[in-house]
């Protein structure tokens, strides 16, 4: 389905280690689940409106031998964490303040409050507490199957935009676009509650990237609902007009697929070609790093290898599988380049990525030689981080748009006694100079905010200015 503007949708074995995703995005925006702090809730109603949880919460249920989940959280972090310093922050102290709190816990919910706690001491993505609901939510990979009732979609993206939340894409085959709803029109308010009270309520003190990314975690919660639902959205149009429409659900895009004992999420994967001053320009879009999406990738490759040159737009993009980021660099590089370093404790992994020199029917080929854009934004993480950081440094992409998350640390969950789950980083990654990717992120070559105006004007300031830089920057004679 066509995108006309903003196209940026919803001790470990070293092996598991390359699963690397923002913790507070270790589910899918649209799917069950959501995440307040360090910890996953199940999306249980709230007092504006929230849309009705479709998995049971057991945060009132009885906690069964609390020290017992405690103390293995805690020794966990202890044995895996990279940084014998844990971040600056004595572990041992937090163990012995926090640990009669965890005594007294007489429900999941407390105990969870407590586990939570512990880990933002260390003030480091990637560590949360998944609750178990959330993880068994759905055991099989299709959530139609094993629940029958699938989320849904509305068929349109958001983004915090000059401190309110727009419209940034609009699927033009989704409800959304049929009930006439455009990009760069502001949501103000669903299903009777109006959204910027909520993001109003974001601490002022939080850095611009973070408040971009809970913003946006607070306006999807709010717009989650399951497939043939009906949902009140209130918009202010082009004329700031306030406009109601009442919108169905329609199924998700893609793929719904599971990692371990991570929530479900949706993988999508599409491509296209667009044409800018006698050139051809191909562009290749992922939300996700999961294996679902390997062979469409080499595919969208093979099916653009004609092109003058490819951008690839990871906007949104929260991470994934740390390892596929090798074999999709392969597919631009000519000879073997390392993207970066991950360090545990138990020593050092370097990502190294190797040219791919056979197309999907494995005929020999050459890896694409043409310029090469990344388009990112404050919703580009983790595993995105060192694939557009890795490509950028060794100078074979050049990026676009606004800086990146900074949340880029290995990661694993594991599953504690009493049924949740600790997903918890246990290294560093350090880009091909030796910086870490944590903390700074990417930041673009070319710096293009996304404004209001813009998407008012179907216009898409990222994107449009990689097209423009790719279509001078490709080498090949313009053909009649």
């Amino acid at each position: 389905m066509a995108f006309p503007t903003a196209r940026s949708l919803p001790a470990a074995r070293p092996v598991a280690a390359l699963f690397m995703m923002f913790s507070v995005t270790a589910c899918a925006s649209r799917g069950p689940a959501q995440i307040s702090g360090g910890v996953v809730t199940a999306a249980v109603p709230a007092s504006c409106g929230a849309p009705a949880a479709p998995t049971a919460s057991l945060a009132s249920a009885p906690a069964t031998d609390p020290l017992v989940t405690f103390d293995t959280a805690w020794s966990i972090i202890a044995r895996t964490h990279w940084d014998t310093t844990y971040n600056g922050v004595n572990w041992g102290a937090v163990r012995d303040e926090l640990r009669p709190r965890a005594a007294a816990a007489k429900t999941r919910g407390e105990l969870r409050e407590v586990l939570s706690d512990m880990v933002s001491r260390l003030r480091q993505s990637h560590f949360s507490i998944i609750p178990q609901e959330v993880s068994d939510a759905a055991e099989s990979p299709d959530r139609r199957e094993s629940s029958g009732a699938a989320s849904g979609a509305l068929g349109f993206d958001v983004r915090l935009v000059e401190g309110q939340i727009v419209v940034s894409a609009v699927d033009t085959g989704g409800p959304a676009w049929q009930a006439g709803v455009r990009t760069g029109w502001i949501v103000s308010a669903v299903r009777g509650c109006p959204i910027d009270a909520r993001v109003a309520r974001l601490p002022e003190s939080l850095e611009p990237r973070r408040r971009a990314f809970m913003a946006y975690q607070i306006a999807s919660r709010a717009l989650g609902g399951r497939e043939r639902d009906t949902v009140l959205v209130g918009f202010r149009d082009a004329g700031n007009r306030d406009r109601a429409l009442s919108l169905v659900y329609g199924p998700v895009q893609g793929t719904v697929v599971k990692f371990g004992n991570l929530p479900p999420t949706e993988a999508h994967l599409t491509w296209e070609r667009v044409r800018r001053d006698g050139r051809t320009i191909g562009i290749i879009r992922f939300n996700i790093w999961m294996p679902v999406l390997a062979a469409r990738f080499d595919a969208a490759v093979d099916s653009l290898r004609s092109a003058d040159a490819i951008i690839l737009d990871v906007r949104g993009n929260l991470g994934g599988v740390g390892a596929m980021s090798m074999g999709f660099a392969g597919h631009f590089l000519d000879s073997s380049y390392a993207l970066g370093e991950m360090h545990q404790r138990s020593g050092t992994m370097k990502f190294l990525a190797n040219p791919r020199r056979s197309d999907t029917q494995n005929r020999q080929v050459q890896p694409f030689a043409g310029p090469l854009a990344l388009v990112v934004d404050p919703l580009s993480a983790s595993t995105t981080e060192i694939f557009t950081g890795g490509l950028q440094t060794i100078q074979r992409g050049t990026v676009f748009g606004t800086q990146s998350a900074g949340q880029a640390l290995p990661s694993v969950p594991e599953r504690l006694p009493n049924g949740d789950i600790l997903y918890h980083a246990i290294a560093d990654f350090l880009g091909p100079t030796g910086k870490p990717v944590e903390g700074d992120g990417v930041i673009p070559d070319v710096v293009t905010p996304l404004l209001r105006r813009a998407l008012l004007d179907g216009q898409d300031p990222a994107l449009d200015a990689a097209i423009r830089w790719a279509a001078r920057r490709a080498a090949r004679p313009i053909t009649p």
